[in-house]
């Protein structure tokens, strides 16, 4: 997604890679002011902590969490807090499955359409996770989904709104992009692929 200038929003990334193939989840959230070191840094200690409570235990443990990186985007140049997270790889165990099977947390505003609606693909799917070619178990994918559903009432907690940015409208560039906040996660076992979603 390009830089569309966006008040009050920090970028939130955590940079992870498995078998030295990077693999990167984006999430946009807004701090309710111009975003500060301070700022940046307490976003970045949610994301941390969430890791290590819901997210690592549903990634397998040869996905190595490596960086977290909030950067202020409502200016140009924005400052950023590059955190290396406390829990540095995935907890579960099993035989890793294709690299690119995700399963997908979509991420539901109280409104319709693309411009409202985003999505994160969990990595590190490993055989436990699977009931076939296609599908995930049932227990994963809610799993999946309360983890989702804790980070946005971790991110209420710490007076943050875990949203959904809109660079485009009618397929242009806004001026300045719009933030959404996420009311509600869908997860389902359909296995997705996130080739779209690694660095490389």
């Amino acid at each position: 997604m390009p830089l569309v200038l966006t008040p009050q929003c920090v970028e939130a990334k955590l940079v992870m890679s498995q078998g030295g193939v990077p693999i990167i989840n984006r999430w946009y959230v807004d701090v309710g002011a111009s975003p500060t070191p301070a700022i940046l840094a307490l976003v970045s200690a949610v994301i941390d902590g969430w890791i290590t409570t819901d997210y690592a235990s549903q990634i397998s443990n040869t996905v190595a969490f490596e960086q977290i990186i909030c950067t202020d985007f409502a200016v140009n140049n924005g400052a950023q807090d590059i955190a290396v997270p406390t829990t540095t790889t995935g907890a579960a165990t099993g035989a890793p499955v294709a690299a690119n099977a995700a399963l997908v947390a979509s991420l539901r505003t109280q409104q319709t359409g693309r411009n409202f609606r985003g999505r994160t693909y969990t990595p590190g799917m490993v055989a436990g996770h699977v009931t076939d070619a296609q599908h995930a178990s049932v227990g994963h994918a809610a799993a999946v989904n309360t983890a989702f559903t804790n980070l946005v009432s971790l991110m209420v907690a710490a007076g943050y709104k875990l949203s959904v940015l809109s660079a485009y409208l009618n397929n242009a560039l806004r001026a300045v992009g719009l933030l959404t906040e996420i009311v509600s996660i869908i997860t389902n076992t359909k296995i997705d692929s996130q080739r779209r979603r690694t660095a490389n």
